[in-house]
């Protein structure tokens, strides 16, 4: 069942990254992300009252068309609204709330999955049992975010792009301090930003074309492959292992104890045990597998908050954790002590934190008539990237465990290369001009 899900939110993602990259450029970051928590929300919610497993797929599929977009379109608005000095650093803060987001699921998961009840709903023929519970908080959580947005302004770039410069003054005179006297000055810099290709109205397809090309062209091309390729480097490293941490740990503890047994031995040995036709499914995690994944969030969210504190070494820390994940790869079962085994493989899964990284570098390079849709369409080739290693790792780790774990080294040592190419970090200086410095600061 879990690997069926994980497709479904793969294919959402496929199917939703055009269209709403397209809409958050085309009417704004705000309005999209409300859209996309609180439908998102209500496919949930209905999620909680499926009737049969086919049911809960076609509902989770809608529900993820909309809630997956939720967290690339707010790598733009954040990514938009913060200053060049401090843009990586919140982006990768971001990225620690997504990290902690799975401490608590997991907590969550441990208080309601352990309670014991049965509540029949006959006018629905199903049972609510403690998972649809978890589900059901997990859709209030979301409708909770959506709610939040309600209360935050839209991006003042998008809006002076699309010529609605009185509106970008009135959040710059209410999110950044802008004072009554310095109005006209301001109102004469948001008015040179303003996106005149957007005065006249062009057929849909015309405008989805104009928004997609230039990504794909000089001279964003080689700077779109660089990016394209190192965000799938470490979203798929991160998520390809840790959709299987669960397995993996469960098996880890229920192996035999063998002092000489290398990490491969010990997983294989019990993902290949015989399956008896017949057999209740047990739904029923172990506290171990529980606890296992909340000190796994726990340590990666401590790791992330530490390297958004010295953003002003993005580069160096993007290669950085991918030499650490691609040396982990490659020793993870050349190991033999456990303790050392298990923590080479959560060392893998390290240079996910640097996903936020990445996503920093896309709100630098691109402009705002496109980067919704470009930030959309890597995250699209990101899971694209992710479904692929997940298939391939179900197929090959049992029988080639090993060479499963080298091949992907050299995966991540390829992005290690690549990110060597990246720009050099530069020293932002402070314009004379206070609200200057303030426009320049979020990306006019």
């Amino acid at each position: 069942m879990e690997s069926e899900l994980e497709k479904v939110l793969d294919i959402a993602g496929y199917l939703s990254a055009l269209p709403w990259g397209y809409y958050v450029d085309t009417h704004g970051r705000r309005k999209a992300i409300i859209i996309s928590t609180s439908v998102g929300a209500v496919f949930a919610t209905l999620t909680t009252f499926s009737t049969s497993f086919t049911m809960m797929l076609v509902l989770k599929l809608l529900g993820c068309l909309f809630s997956t977009a939720s967290i690339t379109l707010s790598i733009t608005y954040l990514g938009e609204c913060t200053g060049t000095r401090n843009r990586t650093r919140y982006l990768l803060i971001l990225n620690c709330f997504n990290l902690i987001s799975d401490f608590i699921c997991y907590a969550l998961a441990y208080l309601i999955l352990g309670l014991q009840f049965e509540i029949p709903l006959p006018w629905l023929a199903i049972t609510f049992r403690p998972w649809r519970l978890l589900t059901l908080v997990m859709a209030v959580m979301l409708a909770v975010g959506g709610f939040v947005i309600f209360f935050l302004h839209e991006s003042p770039k998008f809006l002076a792009t699309k010529g609605r410069v009185d509106e970008a003054l009135e959040v710059m005179k209410t999110g950044y301090g802008l004072k009554d006297r310095d109005v006209d000055l301001v109102k004469s810099l948001l008015t040179i930003t303003k996106d005149t290709g957007n005065e006249r109205k062009v057929p849909f397809m015309k405008s989805l074309w104009q928004q997609t090309a230039p990504i794909f062209s000089r001279p964003y091309l080689m700077k779109t492959l660089q990016l394209f390729f190192l965000l799938a480097v470490c979203t798929s490293t991160n998520n390809v292992f840790y959709i299987w941490f669960p397995t993996i740990v469960n098996s880890f503890y229920n192996a035999p104890s063998n002092a000489t047994a290398s990490f491969c031995d010990k997983i294989t040995s019990n993902i290949t045990a015989d399956v008896h036709l017949g057999e209740t499914c047990n739904d029923v995690i172990a506290d171990n597998t529980i606890f296992s994944g909340m000190a796994f969030s726990l340590f990666f969210t401590i790791i992330n908050y530490i390297a958004s504190m010295i953003t002003s070494w993005r580069k160096s820390v993007l290669v950085g954790t991918l030499l650490i994940s691609g040396m982990s790869t490659v020793v993870v079962d050349l190991v033999e002590q456990p303790v050392i085994s298990l923590l080479l493989f959560i060392l893998i899964q390290l240079v996910g934190l640097s996903a936020g990284n990445v996503a920093s570098y896309f709100v630098d390079v691109y402009p705002t008539s496109f980067r919704g849709l470009s930030t959309s369409l890597g995250s699209m080739f990101a899971r694209m990237t992710v479904m692929v290693g997940i298939n391939i790792v179900d197929s090959t780790i049992v029988q080639h465990c090993r060479a499963t774990f080298l091949s992907w080294s050299i995966f991540v040592f390829v992005g290690m290369v690549v990110a060597c190419f990246l720009p050099k970090e530069t020293t932002t200086t402070r314009n004379p001009l206070f609200y200057v410095s303030k426009i320049e600061s979020v990306g006019f």
